[in-house]
């Protein structure tokens, strides 16, 4: 009998965390939200945190270490993000012994603040922008043993759509291969020595950051981290305004902000809307991987003309095509 997933009681948790950290004594441990991963938040009697125990059908081990590898940098170069909590044995994993087998345990600190609202503001789309163009900038110079795949087109791009071609019907594949013409048509000239390469947290976006009452943000859930294209990475950001009546006007505040601290070139600049679309993609994909546990209901048909839909609403690109 194999099991895919499981879930761990907030009982336990707390159990965990009372044991292996010195945070100060627990007062209450719940479970919070289910992402690609599980996390708890737990609070004791002078802090909040996050526990999140990653799902190990998704990120492995090496993964995993990468990204407490670049959090641990981000934290000794002083950058706004929720850095892992050292247990007392000065490691940041636990490993759990699951019906799936063994899961990892990672302890958060939780981002002061609050999450913005939809209607977020072009002045906090700035400060936003010179928030990532700092992390840009602090990740100079970082070096890890581990691996990560690199967002690179041929992962992004044609792995992707491997991963979603088995839930589409003919039309949809066609048009995506069409799709995958225009984006290499575009920005396959861009190549790590002639472009700006590098550290991406790979999900910039309203939901994972918080802001506090004195304009101070935290950005959390590194999970989609990797080496880059930064022209990605605020392509990325910029698809989630793509229902904003105010999509340009935030969106330019936001590079403003991000090219006050961190000049980005301007075929860089032109390449932002096709990444739009590649990220689109490459979100399909991450649903098309964990079919086994959100269900093939969800992802039915109307899912995919929707999604579809997304890219074909972005004719701001396709225009040109």
């Amino acid at each position: 009998m194999n099991f895919i997933y499981s879930q761990l009681s907030s009982d336990s948790v707390f159990e965990i965390v009372n044991t292996y950290y010195d945070i100060g004594s627990l007062v209450s441990s719940k479970f919070y939200v289910q992402g690609l991963h599980d996390n708890y938040l737990v609070e004791c009697n002078k802090m909040k945190y996050i526990y999140r125990i990653y799902r190990n059908d998704w990120r492995s081990e090496e993964e995993i270490l990468f990204e407490l590898d670049l959090l641990s940098h981000l934290e000794k170069t002083s950058s706004n993000v929720s850095f892992p909590i050292r247990m007392k044995n000065d490691k940041y994993v636990t490993y759990i012994k699951s019906p799936e087998g063994v899961r990892i345990g990672v302890l958060f600190q939780y981002a002061i603040g609050y999450p913005p609202s939809n209607d977020i503001s072009s002045d906090l789309c700035n400060l936003l922008g010179i928030s990532v163009a700092n992390i840009h900038n602090n990740t100079e110079g970082f070096k890890s043993e581990y691996k990560r795949e690199t967002l690179d087109l041929a992962y992004l791009v044609d792995h992707s759509l491997k991963l979603i071609h088995p839930f589409l019907n003919p039309g949809q594949v066609d048009y995506l291969n069409k799709i995958r013409e225009l984006i290499y048509d575009n920005i396959s000239h861009l190549a790590p020595d002639n472009s700006d390469f590098g550290i991406c947290a790979g999900d910039i976006n309203l939901t994972n950051f918080h802001i506090s009452e004195d304009n101070i943000i935290t950005h959390f859930d590194f999970d989609q981290c990797g080496y880059g294209f930064r022209a990605f990475e605020l392509g990325k950001f910029a698809v989630g305004f793509r229902s904003d009546n105010l999509k340009k006007e935030k969106f330019f505040a936001f590079l403003s902000g991000y090219e006050s601290i961190r000049k980005i070139s301007e075929k860089e600049k032109m390449a932002i809307p096709y990444f739009e679309i590649v990220a689109v993609i490459w979100v399909m994909s991450i649903h098309a991987s964990n079919v086994n546990k959100i269900g093939y209901q969800y992802l039915d048909e109307s899912f995919w003309k929707k999604r579809i839909g997304i890219i074909e609403s972005l004719d701001w690109v396709l225009d040109r095509a």
